[in-house]
């Protein structure tokens, strides 16, 4: 999953605030440069660096840090890998508001011509969550240049232990099949594929509380792992 630097090092995880928005959003644009679903909402390859780093700068701020969680890893002081989790907890309604606040920060991020096919695309991802409560695991991805630090594997570890605490399941969706046997091993099972209008398939996983066996720190998905959330 990339060729970055080797460290002995091991990346520490803490709670994000508002005032790491900007570094959460330039890890994971770092994180997903390659992505599939990237290069699918942003089809011009100039500008998907400067709209990725915008669409995580929105959702962070917006979304997850009111109404969810957000959490980084860091290194030596840096933040070298970013988390988001959606809350079981967070109301519709304040769903609801948080993306009345952020659509005015959408204007000009979606080229109008795709806006339709990629609204319908996240409509599908939304229908393959379940209808119960769980954690849904938006966003999880390191800094290419820090592989091997842990900050992934710590980064999922530690939003599965809030997990298992309340005894709920954990939802994601992931974007590329080499990452599903590292989260099988986490105690994730497939439940659906899902080919998105003009774009790519993604694979819906489901991890129900207390399952799944611990996975050596520095293994394969310290690199990005995906799911996208609904905008």
């Amino acid at each position: 999953m990339g060729n970055g630097t080797q460290r002995k090092d091991r990346a520490q995880v803490r709670a994000a605030g508002a005032s790491d928005v900007v570094e959460v959003a330039r890890v994971l644009g770092r994180a997903f440069e390659q992505d599939p679903v990237n290069a699918w909402m942003f089809p011009d390859p100039d500008e998907l660096p400067r709209r990725s780093r915008r669409l995580y700068a929105i959702e962070a701020g917006f979304e997850y840090l009111p109404h969810g969680r957000v959490e980084v890893a860091e290194l030596h002081g840096q933040v070298v890998g970013a988390a988001m989790w959606g809350d079981p907890e967070a109301s519709r309604t304040a769903s609801a508001m948080a993306l009345l606040r952020s659509a005015p920060h959408f204007a000009g991020l979606f080229e109008p011509r795709r806006l339709p096919v990629i609204m319908k695309g996240m409509g599908m991802l939304g229908a393959s969550a379940p209808s119960t409560p769980h954690w849904y695991l938006s966003e999880l991805g390191t800094d290419p240049d820090v592989r091997g630090a842990g900050a992934g594997v710590a980064l999922l570890r530690s939003g599965l232990r809030r997990a298992d605490q309340s005894g709920l399941p954990v939802h994601l969706e992931s974007s590329k099949a080499e990452n599903l046997p590292f989260y099988e091993r986490f105690g994730f099972r497939t439940t659906e594929e899902i080919t998105v209008p003009e774009g790519p398939t993604l694979y819906a996983m489901l991890r129900e509380a207390g399952t799944g066996e611990s996975v050596p720190a520095g293994r394969a998905a310290d690199s990005a792992s995906r799911p996208q959330s609904a905008l």
